[in-house]
């Protein structure tokens, strides 16, 4: 496995020697899609922000202080509509997901709250709300992944294991995330296995994120540039799994599509169900929760003296 204790950067990786291994089942691609539930949590006059949210098509001439009822009508589509057809979509298809949370995003929904309570997914934690963190000092951050854990226990009843925060990430970020009893951290995007990082001297589990498999191109930014339609969508969803899969035959690998409820219209959720559709054809395909990926792949790997290993046994 690779070993980063004596650097600070890992530019190697597993080089030409990734570990030999499959999925359950013989599974050669775990497939996670990762629903990032923000809504309600944004940037907003109304929550006390000097600024409003500016993350949307949707531009705008007013003041950054001012409210912008059409900003905020594209977040209300995700917790009106968006959510609910992902949940039915993943219920045709009999799929399980995860919950990238924003925890106060439960209070603005109650009904979804509810909802999580009984569905085939699990949670990570996506902070509190969907800000930037910069100028968190240490102890900021630990009490914003402490509060957004027991909220999310709170109000959904399932316990969070690891955490996707909103950038910047700093630090101090994956040792708090370590300290506070989370098994993995996948606020990274620098590979397509899980990994262990050095974490003050032991390892943590790292389950790698991605940018580019992800609906937030429809919004362009910094995520790249943007898809125009469905189509766009699918086919690089389809070329990422079959390199994945052609990639996988010794060696498994994860490939991460991460959702925003509100960007997931009728036009761009249609990308979803036809790789849905596809990857339902393929043996080797794993479609599962970021906590069991994580919790599989520790099983077999993780060193005795891992981070918070013992949260897979329980």
């Amino acid at each position: 496995m690779a070993n980063s204790a004596a650097r600070p950067r890992d530019f190697s990786g597993y080089g030409e020697a990734p570990p030999k291994f499959k999925w359950p089942g013989g599974k050669k691609v775990a497939i996670n899609f990762a629903i990032n539930y923000e809504e309600g949590t944004e940037r907003n006059p109304l929550l006390g922000d000097i600024s409003r949210d500016s993350r949307s098509w949707v531009k705008c001439v007013l003041p950054e202080s001012e409210r912008d009822l059409m900003q905020e009508a594209e977040y209300e589509y995700g917790t009106r509509v968006g959510i609910w057809r992902l949940l039915r979509l993943f219920k045709e298809f009999q799929v399980p997901y995860s919950v990238f949370v924003s925890s106060e995003a439960l209070l603005a929904n109650p009904e979804f709250a509810e909802r999580l309570k009984t569905e085939d997914c699990d949670m990570v934690s996506h902070g509190t709300r969907s800000i930037s963190r910069i100028g968190l000092t240490e102890e900021m951050e630990r009490a914003d992944l402490r509060k957004s854990i027991q909220q999310t226990l709170d109000l959904t009843g399932k316990k969070i294991v690891g955490a996707f925060p909103r950038p910047p990430i700093t630090a101090n970020t994956r040792r708090i995330m370590a300290e506070e009893g989370l098994l993995f951290d996948s606020a990274t995007t620098n590979d397509d296995r899980p990994y262990f990082a050095d974490v003050s001297g032991r390892p943590m589990l790292i389950v790698p994120y991605a940018l580019d498999t992800n609906d937030a191109r429809f919004w362009g930014g910094q995520s790249g540039p943007g898809y125009t339609g469905s189509t766009d969508f699918f086919d690089y969803l389809k070329d990422a799994f079959d390199v994945l899969y052609r990639e996988s035959d010794e060696s498994a690998t994860i490939m991460s599509i991460g959702l925003h409820a509100r960007i997931m219209r009728p036009g761009r959720v249609a990308s979803i169900i036809r790789f849905l559709e596809y990857v339902k054809a393929f043996d080797g395909a794993w479609i599962a929760k970021r906590g069991d990926i994580a919790a599989h792949f520790a099983r077999q790997f993780a060193p005795a003296n891992t981070w918070n290993l013992e949260t897979i046994t329980k």
